[in-house]
Parts: C-alpha cells; sequence; structure tokens
C-alpha cells in the first residue's frame, strides 16, 4: 500500500470485500483513511461511482478535521546520514496524522536532495522540496517550508535531531486543552555527537532554568525544563523557547511567519513577535533531543553573530514587550520606566510572575 500512496498518491481509495482484510488501512494515518471506501460484494457500478465522486467532492472541500494533522518541517543543508535521526523518530510516533516537509538549501549539486527522495520514497507522508539556488538565510528557508505544509499545527524538527516516540500525542493534546494559545514550547535534551550530555550549569536562563535527569530508550538524558515566560526569559535568546516549538498554522502565517531576511537569531525574533500576539503553552514534558556537531550546527559556531542579533531583537521589541505585559497584568519586573528601558540588574522576585500556559 504504502508504494501507491507515495507514487500515486490517490484521491480515493476503494476496496472490495469484507473491510477486516484491510488491516492496513484500517491502522493508517486519517488523512488516507478518510479517503477509503470499502464495498460489499452486491453493489452496482453506477453506486459504486457515485460513492467514489462524493467520497473525493467531500474530501476536497472540507477543511477541518476530525484530528489535527501535524505539519513538521525541517531546514536540510547537507545533512548525510544525521537526516536518519528525524526520519526515524517521526516514523516511531504513537501519533500517526503528520506530514513531513523538507526544503533542501544545500549547495551540492542535488546529492542531498537525492538523499532526500530515498527517504520520501519510503513514506506517503514525506515531501521533498529544492528551490531553485540556496538561499544562505536560514529564516527564508523555514518561512518557505511552512508555506508548503497542509497541516492545523506547524512544528519545527532540525535535520539533525529527533522527537521523543510520544511528542505528537503530547502536542496535539495541549493545543486541544488551550484553544486560545498560538504557540507551544515543550522540554529537551542537549547531546554531542559523541553521547555526552550537554549542561548549562546551575545558574542558565537567569537562575529560572532548571535541569532533571530522565531515562528514554535505555539511557539517561539531563533534560532542560524550559522557563516560564516572565520579564527576563523573552528577552534574551538564552531562556526564550527552544524545542519543541509549534505553532497553529493560521496564527504563524497571521504574523508573517520566520523572517526571510534573518541568516541567524531567525528563532528568537519569532519567539518574539509569537509572544507579542498570543498565549504560549509551556508543555512540561521531554519531547525533543537537539544534536550538537562541527558541520551541521551552527547555533555555538555561529554565537558571535547570534548573539549581536539578539542584542537588537530585545532592544527593538523592548518597550512592546512591556506593553504586552501590561496588557497581561503580569509584572514586568525589569522594567525602568524613567529610563524607559530594560534594567538587567534587578533581582528576581521571590515569586515568579509569569504568563506561560502551563500543562503537564
Amino acid at each position: 500500500m504504502e508504494q501507491i500512496l507515495v507514487s500515486k498518491r490517490p484521491h480515493v481509495i476503494a476496496t472490495f470485500g469484507e473491510e477486516a482484510k484491510f488491516q492496513n488501512l484500517m491502522r493508517a494515518p486519517y488523512e488516507v483513511r478518510k479517503r477509503w471506501i470499502n464495498f460489499g460484494n452486491n453493489i452496482d457500478a453506477d453506486e459504486i461511482g457515485r460513492q467514489i465522486f462524493y467520497c473525493f467532492l467531500e474530501n476536497a472541500t472540507t477543511f477541518r478535521r476530525s484530528r489535527p494533522l501535524v505539519s513538521v518541517f525541517t531546514p536540510a543543508y547537507r545533512s548525510g546520514h544525521r537526516i536518519l535521526r528525524p526520519f526515524e523518530s517521526l516514523r516511531s510516533q504513537t501519533y500517526v496524522d503528520w506530514e513531513w516537509i523538507i526544503v533542501d538549501d544545500s549547495d551540492d549539486d542535488g546529492a542531498t536532495f537525492s538523499e532526500l527522495n530515498i527517504l520520501a520514497a519510503q513514506d506517503h507522508r514525506i515531501r521533498v522540496y529544492r528551490p531553485h539556488r540556496p538561499s544562505g538565510r536560514i529564516g527564508n528557508v523555514k518561512q518557505a517550508a511552512c508555506r508548503l505544509a497542509g497541516g492545523d499545527i506547524l512544528l519545527e524538527l532540525d535535520h539533525d535531531d529527533e522527537l521523543t516516540s510520544d511528542s505528537l500525542d503530547a502536542v496535539t493534546l495541549a493545543f486541544h486543552l488551550h484553544p486560545e494559545a498560538g504557540f507551544l514550547y515543550t522540554d529537551w535534551a542537549e547531546v554531542f555527537e559523541d553521547g555526552r550530555n550537554a549542561t548549562y550549569g546551575q545558574d542558565w536562563a537567569f537562575f529560572y532554568g532548571r535541569d532533571r535527569v530522565e531515562n528514554y530508550n535505555n539511557r539517561d538524558y539531563i533534560v532542560h525544563e524550559a522557563p516560564k515566560i516572565n520579564a527576563k526569559t523573552i528577552r534574551h535568546i538564552v531562556s526564550a523557547p527552544n524545542h519543541i516549538r509549534a505553532w497553529r498554522k493560521d496564527f504563524y502565517h497571521s504574523i508573517g511567519g520566520h523572517n526571510p531576511d534573518l541568516a541567524a537569531a531567525d528563532d528568537y525574533e519569532l519567539c518574539v513577535r509569537t509572544f507579542l500576539h498570543t498565549r504560549m503553552i509551556l508543555l512540561r514534558k521531554f519531547c525533543y533531543i537537539q544534536y550538537y556537531n562541527q558541520t551541521g550546527n551552527t547555533q555555538r559556531s555561529r554565537n558571535q553573530d547570534i548573539q549581536r542579533l539578539t542584542r537588537a531583537v530585545s532592544e527593538k521589541y523592548d518597550a512592546r514587550i512591556h506593553q504586552r505585559f501590561v496588557d497581561l497584568g503580569v509584572d514586568d519586573f525589569t522594567w525602568d520606566a524613567r529610563r524607559h528601558a530594560t534594567d538587567w540588574s534587578r533581582a528576581n522576585p521571590a515569586i515568579e510572575p509569569h504568563c506561560s500556559l502551563i500543562v503537564g
């Protein structure tokens, strides 16, 4: 069946006989099952044609789903074998209603694109794209991927990282619990290619960060507990939401999505704009494993550029961030009203004022 779904992408799937014989279709993702009609043995050809036509028409003109489709988007660059990590983690998800949008921005004459198409041939939920020439701007690549997505939720997954096996189930449930929120973020772990756990120390995220040890797939990870959104944490990349980052698609597009002109700090800039326009869900669950390597992941090697852009973004949005806290009724404890700017030297309050919607 998978070969048919990959090569033909049928609008309607018709089978004949006892429904119980088609276990592969009964277990298929909702996006496949909604296109499936099973006919008994005693039905005339005209009726078959009518039901097939109306099945096609219903799916083509209905835009609300009974189960949300998660569009996982990934910018790829000379990914090599590392792309197998996200591939295998998606295929092991307990939540099967997902699609994977990969946009290849490699400058290698199509070598990476060919490798990605080999993956796409194994699962109909994978779609691979390549621009007419490499962009080199990560914000542009991510924005392009999100424009190609057909799901209800947009979830970012880097080309060398992995999701824990029940993460999509947890994400969709959390969004269901908080329909007022357009964004969600989670706890995560960071590891080096040699398997060592990465840590930040005891005072990360302005003393709002916490770590815990959690076992997953028979190994221990140091899990970073994502900080709540408060006056300090949203104003710097070290404490702003990391992976998972997920948006409702309609909301993402309403604020313009990723900035196509930024080659670094694009995620932080988008997180600030997100904060200004919607509530944020903090899903207190280990959902993402982030890997550091020397070639495929640039976050640490380009730290100077990232920090410079982070400062510029924080300064640009400083007053608007303050007004957002005022509107939410949350104390902006860093705000110096006389200077009309943030005062980083101010101590953390004994009781943290925050505006995260916490699940878990």
